[in-house]
């Protein structure tokens, strides 16, 4: 199972800094900075990139989640982070029983 720190490791380092080329390094990337708008500012593309990175490392789909609860959880880098780490754990717990 992926701890939270290894979830935003990935999240910061394979997708934002390696794919999407939006700093140039971990450093670079607060926790708490937004996504879109005033701190990373991920575009509507990148945006995509972000989500289809995750859904194909965790086996999650986005999708299957209301538009509200993935607006809040997109806020910055910790809260995707928590709530990819929520979905992996709470996928794991299911398939165990």
């Amino acid at each position: 199972m992926s701890n939270l720190e290894s979830i935003t490791q990935f999240i910061k380092q394979d997708i934002i800094v390696d794919n999407l080329e939006v700093v140039d390094s971990i450093e670079e990337i607060e926790d708490d900075a937004p996504l879109i708008g005033d701190g990373l500012d991920l575009d509507s593309i990148e945006v995509l990139d972000l989500v289809v990175s995750i859904e194909k490392q965790y086996s999650l789909k986005f999708k299957d989640y209301p538009e509200q609860t993935i607006q809040e959880k997109m806020k910055n880098v910790a809260t995707l982070a928590q709530f990819v780490h929520e979905q992996v754990a709470a996928k794991a717990t299911a398939e165990a029983c």
